[in-house]
């Protein structure tokens, strides 16, 4: 028997899998699990579960994938450090802190998990982001581009992939990063927190790039060629910079005050969002792509396939208007890219090297936990009693809960839903969302206030029926993971407010009986009840990590404005 584990630690979103016999079996992100969002340290809880998923003893799992390698890019750092003695100090402080941590985790997985006879292979940061991505998709052969912020010391790392051999053509290593540019205007525009990229993406919706000549001109030295980054703007390679890895992940600003004397935009946290920081966020998202496509363009004729991967594929804006390009004729994105899919990835990789055949199930982002009857039924006892606050609706079967679920979907009502095995990755992919009706003008507006309690400017996904996609959209393409901002058809727009971004856009969610039945079910009665085949979806959480149990669930459901929830087929409904 074969069995792999594998971990992404002490590093934002950690997490961890499993591969039994060469077959993702469960992984889950420790965030879900402790409730502390983008927890970086060692995923003990997440551990906990994938190990509890092995129908066999615990001593049978001898390889443990880790998605870093300190020797990765050595020949990088030697030449970065003689170049820069200055900087070297710090530098090897944060590498030694984390690598003191990393090669500490045999002990730890001995001392925690009573793991005994086990190897530790140690895979490339980037070459972990590929391999989530190539060993989800259908392609045996493709271009492979990975970009993110840091990683084993590089930004991006760019690949040729065929039948499973991967084979670097090129890469971008420290200190240039098109991902460290990105989160700096991100922190300077008043969203300091680690992940917070998607905020400005959606604010860029609502500027015009008036400032984008001015950000290449500073930025970078040579047009926008991101290996000739103008370091005099930045923090992240000066001996005071600070990333924390332990517990919440958080970093100094990585933009200095000689950026801000050229601008002098600087927002807080709480301040007023105002019509120049708008447009600094487009002209920032537009000098993002600009760079994006001009790396895919210098690559395009390896491959018609391509697959990205690494934080920054989940810019789903610019993936949207790579497929308007027309470079490839097939783009695959999966549904953790970022790091926290770094633990899949590395376990795949050993998967294939050791069973010599591709993984299998990895496109299945339904991995996490489930709960049975019994169990929702006490969550629901210990947290609500049907009073006159609530009615509690035990349905007899799945049909009944879609049919009596649909017509409350229908008639307006928000639901948080919930069921089977939670997803993985930082998007709610139908089994731990809220759902509502698309038809309803200013519910996002709503939404935001009431139950997300968020920025007003964010938007919200359609999730469709995958058959549907060309009657509703401009561009017909396959987006089961939410990667894909595409246009709405403007004869469509008016008929789905909810999920119509203010430029007339929408980040779809494709829905297929395949890959998730029983939402897919959901979205086709509400569509036999509506003529509209798609639903409002967000992640089921208010200001926190995506629920996971059915505690979660309810808690969240009490605390916020959701008419109803959906506990698998428990309906509960709030009396007005």
């Amino acid at each position: 028997m074969s069995i792999i584990l594998g971990i992404n630690c002490f590093h934002a979103d950690s997490s961890a899998c499993i591969f039994v016999n060469n077959q993702l079996v469960a992984a889950v992100e420790e965030e879900r699990l402790n409730r502390i969002k983008h927890f970086a340290g060692l995923p003990v809880q997440s551990i906990e579960y994938c190990l509890s998923k092995l129908n066999c003893d615990k001593s049978l799992v001898q390889n443990i994938a880790i998605n870093s390698n300190p020797i990765s890019n050595f020949g990088s750092k030697v030449s970065y450090s003689l170049k820069n003695p200055f900087t070297l100090q710090n530098k090897l402080k944060n590498f030694f802190n984390r690598q003191s941590l990393k090669l500490n985790i045999g002990e730890k997985l001995k001392k925690n998990f009573g793991l005994t006879n086990f190897k530790i292979h140690r895979v490339d940061h980037h070459l972990s982001h590929i391999a989530s991505s190539y060993y989800a998709c259908e392609f045996e052969e493709c271009l492979a581009v990975s970009i993110d912020g840091f990683g084993d010391f590089a930004s991006i790392n760019i690949a040729k992939i065929d039948n499973g051999i991967i084979k670097v053509l090129d890469k971008v290593v420290f200190p240039n990063s098109l991902g460290v540019f990105y989160e700096g205007i991100t922190q300077y525009l008043g969203f300091p927190n680690y992940g917070d990229e998607y905020k400005m993406m959606g604010l860029a919706a609502f500027g015009k790039p008036k400032r984008y000549e001015e950000l290449k001109k500073i930025l970078f030295r040579n047009t926008h060629d991101i290996t000739k980054m103008n370091l005099k703007f930045f923090n992240h390679q000066t001996n005071s910079f600070v990333y924390n890895f332990v517990g919440t992940p958080k970093q100094s600003e990585l933009l200095n005050d000689n950026f801000d004397k050229n601008f002098n935009l600087k927002r807080k946290k709480d301040e007023a969002i105002h019509q120049d920081h708008k447009d600094l966020a487009a002209s920032a998202q537009k000098l993002f792509e600009e760079i994006v496509f001009d790396i895919l363009k210098k690559y395009q004729k390896i491959s018609k396939n391509l697959i990205l991967s690494g934080g920054c594929a989940m810019n789903s804006v610019a993936n949207g208007k790579l497929v308007k390009q027309d470079l490839f004729q097939n783009i695959f994105i999966p549904y953790a890219p970022g790091d926290g899919g770094g633990s899949i990835g590395a376990a795949a990789q050993v998967s294939f090297k050791l069973n010599k055949s591709k993984p299998k199930f990895v496109e299945n982002p339904y991995l996490g936990p489930s709960f049975n009857d019994d169990e929702i039924k006490e969550d629901i006892k210990n947290n609500i009693n049907e009073n006159e606050k609530f009615n509690i609706i035990k349905n007899e079967n799945e049909e009944s809960m879609v049919k009596n679920l649909s017509k409350l979907l229908s008639e307006g009502k928000v639901v948080g839903y919930f069921q089977d095995n939670m997803e993985f990755g930082s998007r709610a992919l139908g089994n731990r969302s809220i759902l509502c009706d698309p038809r309803i003008e200013k519910i996002d507006e709503y939404l935001n206030l009431k139950i997300k309690r968020r920025e007003s400017f964010r938007p919200f996904a359609p999730s469709i029926i995958e058959s549907e996609v060309e009657n509703w959209f401009e561009q017909k393409h396959s987006s089961p993971y939410m990667s894909f901002v595409l246009d709405v058809k403007e004869t469509k727009r008016t008929t789905i407010p909810a999920v119509t971004h203010f430029n007339g856009t929408g980040r779809l969610q494709t829905v297929s009986e395949k890959l998730n039945k029983k939402y897919y079910d959901l979205i086709k009665e509400f569509y036999k009840i509506t003529n509209v085949p798609i639903l409002l979806n967000t992640s089921f959480n208010e200001n926190e990590p995506i629920v996971c149990s059915p505690n979660d669930a309810l808690k969240c459901f009490l605390r916020t404005n959701m008419d109803v929830l959906c506990l698998q087929n428990f309906i509960i409904v709030r009396k007005t």
